[in-house]
């Protein structure tokens, strides 16, 4: 009889489900590793800041008097700015640039606009009531300028306050990323504070199969970024590294792609697992935030590519209470609402092919560019793998379009290993909504 490797606890919902299974199938399981964390997270942030990456200080592109951009993420990143900003204003202030000469723009890239309140408590009460704080508005075209297109073909299309800075800093964090490989860096220009329609033509380039978490080389999406960053001219980026519990592990400073790729690093010895050829079974596990089917395919798993075979299969362990889709929360659609994909769910139910998906999204026929790249993604996932969906609350009718449920994730790695045979291959996520763990395929 074979060695088990018994009771892998998958994320569902509140609790959990667990499988027993045959040790020499798994190829891997992804789960976070441990890190020490900067125990004086202060002084942490300011010898990045002193020694920046790629730079020999600040004062290599900082002058007295000139007109300063502080860009900064917004409430869907857990960044500590309020910790950040005030040793970066210190440097600055020394150096001569006064308060007045400084705009500090939040990057709200194409989500909605946040509180006053939140506002405040994101970069802190202080830093609020002494510099020009603006919120970005990715619709608002008398607070954007055009700059000219990247090789791409996205508009660079930007932030006033950004574009006519003479010195423009970045400071967000950096972890693994569906599309862009890894958030961070070139990020907070673009999408950050660029145009809702620079986005969406960004977002559409991660119909790629390099458009995946952990690649950087290669990836459009990235490149893509990266050339809009250079031409509009970030100089410099603070970035920090967190742990899955928000907790501070590193802190980089410096060239916004040198000092990136060096939070990169940090960030793959956390969360990377590294497999060779792609399995036969993937298993990926979502609670609790498995609340619909739409959210657990697009937030995190249309960057898992090149990991599992075509004809493989998928099998997604989601309670999904609320069912397939609810609108409420993701991107702003071009009137300034949040976007309604429910005729995108309906078409995708229809069991339109991926081609016809893609096209729709070209000729704008999607609420969002993107919404168009992640529909796409999902009806090829639906083409090429077998999906089963483990949830209780789903009715089989309702994901016939996608693949078939089943009520444990036993029941389903066992009709899995049915089909795949005896020696089939599997990795597993067991906390994948939750987790910044990833893997990728090399």
């Amino acid at each position: 009889m074979s060695k088990l490797l018994e009771n892998i606890e998958l994320k569902y919902g509140n609790t959990v489900q667990r499988i027993r299974v045959p040790s020499r199938n798994i190829v891997c399981i992804a789960n976070p590793r441990e890190a020490p964390v900067i125990a004086d997270e202060e002084a942490g942030i300011a010898e990045a800041i002193d020694h920046p990456t790629g730079l020999s200080s600040i004062r290599e592109f900082v002058s007295p008097n000139q007109k300063t951009a502080i860009i900064v993420d917004d409430a869907t990143r857990p960044t500590p700015t309020c910790k950040m900003l005030p040793l970066l204003l210190k440097r600055l202030n020394g150096i001569g640039v006064r308060n007045g000469n400084i705009a500090l723009v939040m990057a709200t890239g194409a989500h909605g606009k946040p509180s006053e309140e939140f506002v405040k408590s994101k970069i802190g009460e202080e830093v609020m009531n002494s510099l020009n704080v603006q919120v970005h508005d990715c619709l608002n075209k008398s607070d954007l300028v055009m700059l000219g297109f990247s090789s791409s073909g996205t508009p660079i299309w930007i932030n006033r306050w950004v574009a006519e800075a003479d010195v423009k800093i970045g400071v967000g964090g950096i972890k693994p990323h569906a599309w862009a490989g890894f958030s961070g860096g070139a990020k907070i220009v673009l999408p950050g504070v660029s145009s809702w329609e620079a986005i969406g033509r960004n977002h559409m380039l991660a119909v790629s199969s390099d458009a995946r978490f952990g690649q950087i080389d290669g990836n459009p999406v990235r490149e893509d970024m990266e050339e809009v960053a250079g031409t509009v001219g970030l100089n410099m980026i603070v970035n920090t590294v967190l742990d899955d519990e928000g907790r501070m592990i590193d802190v980089v400073a410096g060239d916004f792609i040198d000092a990136h790729r060096k939070g990169v690093e940090v960030d793959r010895r956390l969360f990377e697992y590294k497999i060779k050829d792609e399995v036969d079974i993937l298993i990926a596990a979502f609670g609790p935030r498995d609340e619909t089917l739409w959210g657990v395919l697009v937030e995190k798993f249309v960057g898992v590519k090149e990991i599992l075979k075509d004809g493989g299969t998928l099998i997604l362990v989601a309670a999904c209470p609320n069912g397939l889709y609810q609108c409420g929360g993701g991107h702003l659609d071009y009137t300034g609402k949040v976007a309604d994909y429910s005729e995108v769910i309906d078409l995708l139910k229809s069991g339109e092919g991926p081609e016809e998906v893609l096209s729709k999204a070209i000729r704008g026929k999607m609420p969002y560019l993107e919404v168009g790249a992640k529909a796409y993604l999902t009806a090829r996932l639906a083409k090429t793998k077998n999906v089963t969906v483990v949830s209780r609350s789903l009715k089989k009718e309702e994901v016939g379009w996608l693949g078939k449920t089943s009520n444990t994730a036993q029941e389903a790695l066992e009709d899995a290993l049915e089909t795949h045979g005896k020696d089939a291959t599997m990795a597993v996520l067991p906390d994948f909504r939750h987790s910044n763990a990833f893997i990728r395929r090399v």
